[in-house]
């Protein structure tokens, strides 16, 4: 009997350690899916943000182009409210609202902001534009480019 009593015993720690074994695995994989998703989520967003700076800047170049026809007469924030009718026109910046799926909204629904701020350039004909995507819930910046632009006299 006391042979039964240490072959059972031996068991059931076999059991206990092999329970052990497989829930701290789950955990750490549980901890790794969740972590992945976060960092798909930063790059879908860094991609979007990415992808309307680009836009925009394109935009400011593509309107300071002499030789495009019906183009001379847009300049800087007016040009953007082609692509951006919702975008916030202040004195010293452009803003650009996005909700959870990257359109464009009005700033009461936004979740994510553009901001275009152009600067003094000491080089005449050249054209400075600093772009900043942020989130609105905490400012913490997404995407971030210095635009440089020469416009030709």
């Amino acid at each position: 009997m006391n042979r039964f009593n240490s072959r059972s015993s031996l068991f059931l720690l076999e059991i206990m350690l092999a329970v052990l074994f497989f829930s701290i695995a789950g955990a750490l994989c549980l901890q790794m899916f969740s972590k992945s998703r976060q960092i798909g989520e930063d790059t879908a967003n860094l991609t979007q943000a990415a992808e309307h700076v680009r836009n925009a800047a394109e935009l400011i170049k593509y309107t300071a182009d002499p030789s495009v026809s019906g183009t001379g007469d847009a300049v800087f924030p007016d040009c953007l409210l082609t692509e951006y009718p919702a975008a916030l026109i202040r004195s010293d910046k452009v803003q650009v609202y996005f909700d959870e799926n990257w359109n464009c909204c009005l700033k009461e629904h936004g979740i994510y902001c553009m901001e275009a701020v152009p600067s003094q350039s000491e080089t005449p004909g050249l054209f400075c534009c600093q772009f900043t995507v942020y989130k609105t819930d905490g400012g913490i910046s997404i995407y971030s480019l210095d635009f440089k632009l020469h416009i030709p006299n």
